[in-house]
């Protein structure tokens, strides 16, 4: 007797195949987003302990924010490395994200990973990679890092005026905080788990100011504030109306001539 067998037709296979890929559609995102999510803790984990590093740094000095004017200007050799002036500016940025965070908390953070955001695949943000800086040489700029370190935190409690030409600017003492639970310290340099578009920088992320944020609400990104403490920071189109001039360094502060990071409106933890 013959045995009969049976196939699958090319019509089935093809619905098969369509239907693999209708769920493959569904579910590779919501993977992504998990994945993501993952990753977003995992960033949050980091701010924290750079959050207690910090802490830490400033129970060893007088309660002092960490401040670029103590990296070092020469290297191992003793030849000089970096001999500009040390005072909040877009040099600033560049210096501690380019290594000078990791160096001034190494003491008390021991793994340099800590430093580098999952979801952070090494855009050159801000020239943190760039090796064209007077500072370049210096052995600390080798360490770029994912994290922004606000350098109105260094204005030494005072505003912009006062200090403006002083070679070493001092870091805000604790005391000198308005409110401390509601003063951001560090951020992610970009919204890494979210459109990965930078938060600083000059040009708005959205390009055009408050009416796109509002059009987009969802830009969040990590960031640890002055207690200590982290969480997820939403960036909406009341932050205050976009100056391109500045950055989100700036818009994160509000007005500080005069009156220091106590005499500020940053206060974003409520």
């Amino acid at each position: 007797m013959r045995s009969s067998r049976k196939a699958f037709t090319l019509i089935e296979l093809l619905v098969v195949i369509a239907i693999i890929a209708i769920l493959a559609a569904i579910l590779f995102p919501v993977f992504a987003q998990a994945r993501e999510r993952a990753r977003s803790s995992s960033c949050v984990s980091n701010l924290k302990q750079i959050a207690l590093a910090l802490k830490m740094y400033q129970q060893d000095y007088d309660e002092k924010m960490i401040t670029p004017g103590g990296l070092p200007r020469t290297t191992a050799d003793g030849s000089t490395c970096d001999d500009g002036q040390r005072r909040p500016d877009g040099a600033e940025i560049v210096r501690m994200m380019g290594g000078g965070t990791e160096y001034m908390l190494r003491p008390y953070i021991k793994n340099s990973q800590i430093f580098k955001c999952p979801s952070d695949t090494g855009e050159n943000l801000w020239g943190r990679s760039s090796t064209g800086w007077p500072w370049s040489n210096c052995e600390w700029f080798k360490t770029p890092s994912s994290y922004h370190f606000r350098h109105v935190m260094e204005m030494g409690d005072n505003g912009w005026g006062p200090a403006h030409n002083d070679q070493i600017w001092v870091g805000n003492s604790e005391a000198g905080m308005g409110r401390p639970s509601s003063l951001i310290v560090f951020y992610e340099a970009s919204a890494f788990h979210q459109e990965k578009l930078p938060l600083f920088g000059g040009v708005h992320p959205e390009g055009d100011g408050s009416a796109a944020i509002r059009a987009n609400p969802r830009r969040t990104f990590n960031a640890s504030f002055a207690d200590g403490h982290v969480k997820i920071y939403r960036l909406n189109h009341k932050d205050p109306a976009w100056n391109t001039n500045h950055d989100m360094n700036w818009v994160l502060y509000g007005t500080a001539d005069g009156g220091g990071v106590a005499g500020g409106s940053d206060f974003k933890g409520e």
